[in-house]
C-alpha cells in the first residue's frame, strides 16, 4: 500500500476513535430514554454531560479515559519500536497518578494501577475482568503491527493483561488488533464483514463464544441499530461492547458519522462503543471521511493527527521491532 494511504488510515484509526469517544462522553451511563430527554432528537454532534453526569465538567467535544489511555500506547511504541510491556505500565501508571480528575475510568483500570503503584510487576497487576477498557489500546497495536501477525497477538496480550486478565477480555484486545490490522490493509474492492469473519476465526482459539458473537454481528445488517444494539447489548463488558461495535461499523463502513452516531444514541457504553466504531471505520477509510466538524471540535486534534503520522512513519519505514 502506497505510504501516503497507510498514512492517512493511521490518522483515520487515531482520530476516529478520538472522535466516537468524545461523542459518546456525554451520554456514557444514560438509556436511550434518558439521551432523547437530555438531548431532545438524540446526540448529533459535540455536546457537554448533562449536570450531575460524571463527565459534565468536561467541555464539548473532550474524549475520556479511553483516548488518554490509547495514547499511552501509542506513544511507547513509538518511543520504543517494539510493544514493551514494562514501559506501558510505567505510562499507565503515570495516567494514573497525574491525572486530576480521572474521567469515568473503569474500576479494573484503577484497581490494576494501585497494584502498580504498590510495586506488582506489569504481568501481575491485573484484575479479573471482562470489561473493555483495555481494548482501548489496542488499535495503535492494530496499526504498528499490521505485517506481523504474530507479534501482534503477543503484544495485544502483553498489553492487556497490565490491566486484565480475564480469558475474555485478552481475546477481546486481540481482535481489536487484528481487526484494525486487516481493516488497514483493506482496498476499496473489500467487503469488511470478510474482515470481521477472518478475525472472528483468528480469535476463536481464545474465546469461541467471542468469535461466535463478532459472526453474528456479520448477519444482522437488516436491523436497524434500535433493534440490532437492542439484541447484542451495550454494557461495558466485551461480549457486548465488541459485537456491538462492529454492528455499527459494517452498518456504515465508509460513513464515520452514521457508524459512531448510531453507536452513542445506544447510551451505556456509548463512548467505548462509539470509539471502536470510529476507529474501525477510520482504519478502513481514511482520514478523508472524517468531516471537519470533528476534526475542528474534537480535543487536541494536534496531538491525535501527529501520533497517527508518527505511527505511519515507523510503519512506512519498516522501523519496528518484529518476532
Amino acid at each position: 500500500m502506497e505510504p501516503n494511504e497507510i498514512k492517512s488510515r493511521c490518522i483515520g484509526t487515531i482520530v476516529g476513535f478520538a472522535v466516537g469517544d468524545a461523542l459518546g462522553m456525554p451520554v456514557e451511563f444514560l438509556s436511550p430514554e434518558q439521551i432523547r430527554q437530555y438531548y431532545d432528537k438524540g446526540i448529533s454532534g459535540f455536546m457537554q454531560a448533562p449536570a450531575g453526569h460524571a463527565s459534565d465538567f468536561l467541555p464539548q467535544g473532550s474524549y475520556t479515559d479511553n483516548t488518554q489511555t490509547l495514547l499511552t500506547t501509542a506513544e511507547c511504541l513509538i518511543e520504543c519500536k517494539k510493544m514493551d510491556p514494562a514501559r506501558q505500565a510505567d505510562a499507565l501508571l503515570s495516567w494514573y497518578l497525574n491525572t486530576v480528575p480521572h474521567r469515568t475510568p473503569s474500576s479494573a483500570n484503577m484497581s490494576a494501577c494501585k497494584h502498580l503503584s504498590t510495586g506488582k510487576p506489569w504481568n501481575k497487576s491485573g484484575v479479573f475482568s471482562s470489561d473493555c477498557q483495555a481494548t482501548s489500546r489496542m488499535p495503535p497495536i492494530g496499526l504498528m503491527f499490521y505485517r506481523h501477525p504474530q507479534t501482534l497477538l503477543r503484544a495485544a496480550q502483553d498489553n492487556c493483561i497490565i490491566t486484565h486478565n480475564e480469558p475474555r477480555a485478552r481475546a477481546a484486545c486481540v481482535a481489536v488488533a487484528y481487526l484494525i490490522s486487516r481493516l488497514v490493509q483493506s482496498d476499496e474492492r473489500a467487503w469488511p464483514a470478510d474482515q470481521v469473519l477472518e478475525t472472528a476465526d483468528y480469535i476463536s482459539h481464545l474465546n469461541e463464544d467471542l468469535a461466535g458473537l463478532m459472526r453474528w454481528s456479520t448477519q444482522i445488517g437488516h436491523l436497524s441499530p434500535k433493534e440490532a444494539l437492542f439484541e447484542i447489548g451495550t454494557s461495558s463488558d466485551v461480549m457486548e461492547t465488541i459485537p456491538a461495535a462492529i454492528y455499527c461499523f459494517l452498518k456504515h463502513p465508509r460513513n464515520l458519522s452514521n457508524a459512531v452516531l448510531a453507536a452513542v444514541n445506544a447510551g451505556d457504553a456509548a463512548d467505548s462503543i462509539g470509539s471502536l466504531a470510529g476507529c474501525f471505520v477510520g482504519a478502513l477509510a481514511g482520514l478523508d471521511i472524517i468531516a471537519r466538524q470533528w476534526l475542528q471540535g474534537i480535543e487536541n486534534s494536534d496531538v491525535l493527527i501527529g501520533v497517527g503520522e508518527n505511527l505511519a512513519n515507523l510503519v512506512n519505514h519498516h522501523d519496528i521491532e518484529a518476532a
